[in-house]
């Protein structure tokens, strides 16, 4: 089994191929693939870059080249949920892409076209497995749910009004439904695994550097744990 992991930025992700034994790097449209073993599974692990373009490139050339059985989304969010604090943890039961709006033509906000869905269901199994390793990694909170992606930094309360009114998303980021995206289109499972670092709020931008890191740090625990479980799991 190969499992590919997918971040935007470099803090999301630097831990894990830290942690990869064997690793080998193959530089493909601009992205550094690192593929080698952690926690004693193939795995496959990339920096796509901010956005949902970055994203799907990103996604779609790892199933091309390195064929993973599942991709998971790890890294940081906006929190939209009321009781979501810093450093807390979002699971996605489903993605949705809230700036997609073919409405004017009679489509549901956040339609996608082809595909003809709005909510693009996560790996119910693997859902299950991060709010366990959750709960085994201990002192974090977690909560799961519609996880919300776009090409825009939430900051507004009208972006999160929006958002939450159309959606009723937890969290907002700007890959998690573009990978998904393309993980449907090629039958491949998926999840993503967000840890807050702002209240994409007006705050945002001044919370955003600062806790950042933290979350990150977060989010790679609960991953790591992750694969621990899945390694001594039926999923091998």
């Amino acid at each position: 089994m190969t499992i590919g992991i997918i971040g935007a930025m470099d803090i999301e992700v630097q831990a894990l191929k830290e942690r990869m034994d064997s690793a080998e790097v193959e530089k493909i449209s601009t992205i550094d693939f690192y593929s080698g073993r952690i926690c004693g599974i193939d795995t496959v692990v990339a920096v796509a870059g901010v956005g949902k373009v970055n994203a799907a490139v990103c996604a779609q050339t790892m199933i091309l080249n390195y064929s993973p059985d599942l991709i998971i989304n790890v890294g940081i969010a906006g929190g939209l949920a009321a009781d979501f604090a810093i450093g807390d943890i979002a699971v996605a039961e489903s993605v949705v892409e809230h700036d997609m709006d073919t409405s004017p033509l009679g489509d549901e906000k956040g339609f996608i076209s082809g595909i003809n869905m709005v909510k693009l269901p996560c790996d119910k199994r693997i859902a299950d497995m991060m709010m366990n390793a959750v709960e085994t990694v201990g002192g974090i909170k977690a909560q799961r749910g519609v996880i919300a992606s776009g090409d825009q930094f939430i900051f507004k309360q009208e972006q999160r009004d929006r958002i939450i009114g159309d959606f009723g998303a937890i969290a907002a980021e700007m890959e998690g439904a573009s990978i998904g995206h393309v993980c449907v289109m090629n039958n491949v499972p998926f999840g993503v695994l967000r840890a807050i670092s702002d209240g994409a709020n007006g705050d945002s931008y001044m919370d955003f550097p600062e806790f950042a890191k933290m979350a990150a740090e977060n989010s790679i625990k609960i991953i790591l744990e992750l694969l621990k479980n899945i390694k001594g799991s039926v999923l091998i």
